[in-house]
């Protein structure tokens, strides 16, 4: 059988040619089971309780993103580093019980980690985000480049519960308390959700920021004491982290507000 060939554009160098499987975290960072894939519209009016309904992609979470070079070098650079991070925070939740309550002392790479959050920010977002972040595929592509442009934010949280989340760049907008307008991107994927902002604030100021990671050379390794909150994702709209039971008494009290109007 003649394996098929991808080609296209490389999401973060920008050349032309034959495209890997990028998966997106990781293979190892426990993305190697099959997952359900589903278009951003229709994942915007699922229901938290309505079992997602897509193609099954085999190989896990990700796509034909990047080229040879740049899924390789991505991934012997920043990948065992991330992994262990990974490995790391599922352990904590595990001793918890999936009810992390303490400040956990963690030890970690903090640049590797933070340059395969931006990678992987590349891979779910359009060929429009290389082009409009040139910094960016200088940091990624660059393993001693320290710092982000103060433009950037990236943010953490826990996420176990819900479902996964992939979002390109978008304006979100806390559903609660309103008005808050954040731009960022996001990915959710156990033992955690990514978020990145753009000259704004997060949507929801639980998340825990780790920019400060960028500051550390390329082979320092530290301990850090890190208290992230744990996030569900039922929804598919960016920013949203409201359990299960909440979004269903919110869509109770719409339903109500709804009929009173037309009585």
């Amino acid at each position: 059988m003649v394996k098929k060939k991808y080609q296209g554009y490389c999401r973060i160098c920008g050349e032309f040619g034959d495209l890997s499987f990028e998966h997106v975290p990781p293979r190892s960072a426990f993305n190697n089971r099959p997952v359900r894939y589903i278009n951003f519209g229709s994942e915007l009016v699922l229901g938290p309780e309505e079992q997602v309904k897509g193609p099954i992609q085999r190989k896990g979470m990700g796509g034909y993103t990047l080229c040879v070079r740049c899924n390789n070098i991505t991934g012997h650079w920043y990948g065992s580093q991330f992994v262990d991070w990974c490995y790391q925070a599922m352990n904590i939740l595990i001793r918890a019980e999936g009810k992390p309550s303490l400040i956990y002392l963690t030890r970690l790479y903090p640049l590797p980690v933070i340059k395969q959050i931006v990678a992987m920010f590349f891979s779910i977002n359009s060929l429009d985000f290389r082009k409009a972040n040139p910094d960016l595929v200088d940091f990624v592509l660059n393993k001693d480049k320290l710092y982000l442009s103060p433009k950037y934010r990236i943010f953490v949280y826990y996420n176990i519960e819900g479902n996964f989340r992939t979002t390109g760049v978008t304006a979100a907008m806390n559903i609660v308390k309103g008005k808050k307008i954040s731009l960022l991107t996001e990915l959710s994927y156990p033992p955690f959700g990514y978020i990145m902002t753009f000259d704004s604030e997060p949507s929801d100021n639980r998340v825990f920021e780790i920019t400060h990671f960028a500051r550390y050379s390329y082979g320092t390794w530290t301990p850090m004491e890190l208290k992230l909150p744990i996030l569900p994702t039922y929804l598919g709209i960016p920013g949203d982290y409201r359990t299960k039971e909440e979004i269903v008494e919110e869509t109770k009290r719409n339903i109500e507000n709804a009929d009173k109007r037309k009585n």
